[in-house]
């Protein structure tokens, strides 16, 4: 255990409050030390080996007060043994003096040879550069989460944050990634001081994943609100206790906070900073109307006037009434009822508050790659095909026998277990249905390649319609291939939803993982190599909510579609129908209306109400075609002020830092090297494991417990690839937190340089932050400015010839020269750093 450097009655200042003046040691222990500072009557207990406390020892010059009688004294000497000399020649024990004017200045620091090492100041000019690219309104600010850069995603991230506050509605098409934008102006508004509490609404089926994304790509932690929590808020900080005063970032349920009015109130008394909110047309209002549970939960919270973010992919073209109303919620002096419909008439272009990439202006986007799968000869259809049969025999003459009929045929259709339990009093339909599942073709199909996928190491994502046919999947695939299969469904609870899923990620985890439709919305499997729509949904929305799972931006390779033709005539007539739209080979996000037309056309096939026709000619298809024709040529899109167009690529691209990730990289492990926190390299430099351990000078870091440790990289591919490390960029708390350390502490603000240059000379560099960026100032010995010395001296990397301080602190002269020189840099505000140098020919 380290031996205590302090004891009972030594004096010293704080290092990052000098405000507080100097203190008294009142008690020291192995761990802790307790200071009294007298002038602010402050009692403070710290760890023993924070730096943040300095001793106190009396210089020349400095001046204090005699205890026993009062009288004010300068000091002459260094303080030697307990002794220090007085300017009237008296020498007194330093123990009966008591200090004033303890707030050293750099420049004090300096005149009396108090030098930090070359090191320490060439990491806090680092540091500054680090900072500029971070904070400042430059792309930097963007970039800290584990994320490939995509232009038309920085592109809405910037549009968002140019105007303070930043109120914006992300309407960019289906699987563009407005979950990514939205984090990105997180991660800027953050950086940039301009939020900090944070409000998240999603629906509740996406709650979780917002947690989850939010700490695995933004190293952001949040805070899920919902009863338990509550309760727990009730009971550690007493009834009534607005749970957003003790957690400033959370995410809540849409319909939580429906059912819990007192959110509302609560959330608008915080005062929330920023408010995200997620599948936003689920917000509805009519005209004169307050509006659906929905809406009237947020838009109190909207109406604080602060930052804003709506995403929702409903098209403006498509729901233009709808549309507006998000964009009068997010900018209520743009809009009234009267003017929403004024302005659509009269094709107004919106105000500066939406943006709405489409899938047409963005190359390289992985094409859908359909892989149908004929079964339509083989002969275990039968027991099928006579279930099926004997079901559409049944009669339905009113509307109640109608959807009864239908839902048997919709399922019958999916498997013989998803219909059992409906078939209650035939036993013969119920022993057919048993049958059915004993023979699928599918089943065998998918059990024999499902093997040979697991050997290429692929994952395959499968999507049935009912638990039923859930579990026999499940245990078929165990039956014939031995093949271990996650699962996803809505009877599992959210965390073991994510369980799931986190498994089926690992390389080492199942092949298969099968679905039923809940995990149809918000998730992303884009890792996966192919879908496999076991059964196919009579709506085509839902089938087009299961290929988008895979049809995700992030995704690099084709989205393979599997699917099947069975003997059944209505099973083969719904796959006409789906090619026929083109719907396993582009995306119909957006078109939930027409779609809706096509799944009437279905039921009534099914019902034998419509006959079989080509599905070419069908009616309902023929609109949808045209209606995703106009959504592509999207005569509404140009009311978007400056929409992304693919020609900005290139140009954005440019923009963004070359080296934010390198210097991230270079002050992180400086830091941690300064405070001899174990570092060790593996992969030739591509991933670290960095440690608090026991022989690191602090115990702990802001946002870091003692004993943490890390594995990770500061590669941005490296990272995006393996999500089970960790992304040592802006946000991670260990990068955080070693900044935050290294902005705190007085180590490295005091420096002597050697700089070769011309012209040659001697002067004093001051540094200083300039709220994101910093400057600087080198003044020569006239006391006159020299910017050439300036652009010099904080080149990057900076380097200089080895100093011995005393070598140069000790001349006749040093003190009054460097007094006299920083008065001018003092005159121009407080510099963070500050150094002498001396320029000279490298002749020299």
């Amino acid at each position: 255990m380290k031996e205590s450097r302090w004891k009972t009655g030594d004096r010293l200042t704080h290092r990052h409050n000098p405000d507080l003046g100097p203190g008294l040691v009142k008690s020291v222990d192995v761990r802790r030390v307790t200071v009294r500072f007298p002038e602010t009557d402050t009692v403070l207990t710290l760890a023993t080996d924070s730096d943040a406390l300095r001793p106190l020892n009396f210089r020349p010059g400095s001046r204090a007060t005699l205890l026993a009688t009062g009288e004010d004294v300068i000091i002459s000497s260094d303080e030697e043994a307990g002794v220090v000399q007085l300017s009237d020649g008296r020498e007194v024990d330093a123990s009966t003096l008591w200090p004033l004017n303890v707030e050293e200045s750099l420049v004090d620091r300096l005149a009396s040879g108090e030098i930090d090492t070359l090191g320490a100041f060439a990491l806090r000019l680092e540091a500054l550069y680090l900072a500029a690219i971070r904070e400042a309104d430059g792309l930097g600010s963007f970039l800290g989460g584990r994320i490939r850069l995509l232009p038309h995603q920085i592109y809405a991230a910037e549009q968002a944050t140019a105007s303070m506050p930043t109120r914006w509605l992300l309407a960019d098409e289906v699987g563009l990634g407005k979950t990514v934008e939205a984090c990105l102006v997180l991660n800027h508004l953050l950086l940039t001081g301009r939020a900090n509490r944070t409000l998240v609404i999603a629906p509740e089926t996406l709650t979780i994943q917002w947690l989850g994304e939010l700490w695995r790509k933004y190293h952001q932690v949040f805070v899920l609100l919902d009863e338990k929590r509550l309760t727990d808020v009730g009971r550690e900080y007493g009834p009534g206790f607005n749970p957003f005063e003790a957690y400033p970032r959370t995410v809540v349920g849409l319909d939580f906070l429906c059912a819990h009015p007192q959110l509302t109130k609560q959330a608008a008394e915080a005062g929330i900073d920023l408010l995200i909110v997620d599948e936003a047309h689920h917000l509805r209002r009519a005209l004169g109307h307050p509006g659906n549970p929905a809406y009237r939960a947020i838009a109190p919270i909207a109406a604080l006037g602060r930052n804003l973010l709506l995403l929702s992919g409903t098209p403006l073209d498509e729901d233009p009434i709808g549309f507006f109303r998000l964009v009068e919620l997010a900018r209520p002096d743009a809009f009234t009822e009267q003017t929403i419909e004024d302005r659509l008439h009269r094709s107004h272009p919106l105000p500066p508050c939406t943006s709405a990439a489409r899938r047409q202006d963005i190359p390289g986007l992985p094409p859908r790659l359909p892989s149908p799968v004929d079964l339509s000869a083989d002969k275990n259809w039968t027991p099928h095909l006579q279930l099926e049969g004997a079901l559409q025999r049944t009669p339905a003459a009113n509307p109640v026998t109608r959807r009864n009929k239908l839902r048997k045929l919709r399922r019958v259709m999916a498997s013989g277990s998803a219909v059992h339990g409906l078939l209650d009093g035939d036993d013969d339909l119920r022993q057919l249905a048993l049958h059915a599942d004993r023979h699928d073709p599918r089943l065998t199909w998918l059990g024999r390649m499902g093997k040979r996928w697991k050997q290429a190491r692929e994952k395959t994502l499968v999507f049935v319609a009912n638990r039923e046919t859930l579990e026999l999947f499940k245990s078929a695939m165990s039956r014939l291939s031995q093949l271990r299969v996650g699962v996803f469904h809505e009877d599992l609870p959210p965390k073991q939803r994510d369980i799931e899923v986190a498994q089926f990620r690992l390389p080492n985890g199942p092949s298969l993982l099968v679905s039923t439709e809940c995990g149809g919305e918000g998730r992303n499997f884009e890792f996966c190599t192919r879908l496999v729509l076991f059964d196919l949904p009579w709506d085509p929305s839902t089938v087009e909510q299961r290929i988008g799972r895979l049809d995700r931006i992030e995704r690099r390779i084709p989205v393979e579609i599997v699917y099947f033709r069975p003997a059944s005539t209505i099973g083969a007539a719904i796959v006409d129908t789906y090619e026929s739209l083109g719907l396993f080979r582009e995306s119909w996000g957006g078109l939930d209306r027409e779609l809706a037309d096509v799944r009437e056309t279905i039921e009534r096939l099914v019902l034998g109400e419509t006959p079989l026709d080509d599905a070419a000619s069908n009616p309902a298809v023929h609109k949808a075609r045209r209606a995703h024709e106009r959504m592509r040529t999207a005569a509404l899109h140009a009311l978007h002020r400056d929409p992304y167009q693919r020609g900005m690529a290139e140009h954005i691209l440019a923009r963004i830092p070359p080296d934010l990730e390198k210097l991230t990289k270079t002050v992180t492990l400086a830091a941690a090297e300064q405070l001899d926190l174990q570092i060790d390299e593996h992969h030739d430099g591509q991933r670290y494991s960095i440690e608090l351990g026991t022989r690191t000078r602090v115990e702990t870091l802001p946002g870091v417990p003692a004993g943490s440790s890390f594995l990770g990289t500061f590669d941005r591919e490296e990272a995006v690839l393996d999500e089970s490390i960790d992304f040592f960029g802006s946000g991670h708390p260990l990068v955080e937190g070693l900044l935050t350390h290294l902005n705190e502490t007085t180590r490295g603000r005091v420096a002597l340089l050697h700089i070769n240059g011309a012209p040659e000379g001697f002067g004093v560099l001051g540094l200083y932050k300039d709220g994101p960026t910093f400057s600087a100032i080198a003044i020569d010995r006239d006391g006159q400015e020299r910017p050439e010395w300036t652009t010099l001296l904080t080149r990057r990397p900076l380097r200089s010839r080895r100093v011995t301080p005393e070598n140069w602190t000790r001349q006749p002269g040093w003190t009054t020269l460097i007094q006299r020189l920083g008065q001018p840099l003092e005159e121009r505000g407080r510099p963070v750093a500050i150094a002498a140098f001396r320029v000279s020919s490298s002749e020299r």
